[in-house]
């Protein structure tokens, strides 16, 4: 599947050195089942916490990574029954971990209500690696 080298008009996430895009990562799960990804109906978010501005950093601390989050936008928007989308991090170099790359909003907005898990998609390497935006070309 090849998607617009612009990708004006669709949603995308960036984190250091990666790109993604999110309407190619749903297309391939829509399409491509168990090809582009794993489902997980229920998979654990509290070790996202630490990247979210669920409370003030403490006095004399700062967080060196932290998700921007629309509060209002994620406390009245959000459908905690739509899977967060996770993938690999450059899958072909090899274990990297894994990180959100669409539901930010639903992750803040579930820990604010105190949830512990949400329904998770995991792309696969081949799937990733087609969400990818290359961002140094």
């Amino acid at each position: 599947m090849r998607h617009s080298p612009t990708h004006q008009g669709c949603q995308a996430f960036r984190f250091a050195a990666w790109k993604w895009c999110i309407n190619t990562a749903e297309v391939l799960i829509d399409a491509d089942g168990e090809a582009a990804a794993t489902f997980y109906e229920q998979s654990g978010i509290t070790t996202l916490d630490q990247f979210l501005p669920l409370e003030p950093a403490e006095p004399g601390f700062m967080r060196l990574i932290e998700i921007g989050i629309d509060h209002d936008y994620a406390m009245t928007q959000t459908d905690l029954g739509k899977p967060i989308i996770v993938a690999p991090v450059a899958p072909e170099t090899g274990d990297n971990g894994v990180i959100v790359i669409d539901g930010w909003h639903r992750v803040y907005r579930a820990r604010k209500e105190g949830r512990e898990h949400l329904p998770v998609y995991l792309l696969t390497p081949y799937a990733e690696k087609a969400s990818r935006i290359p961002i140094f070309a």
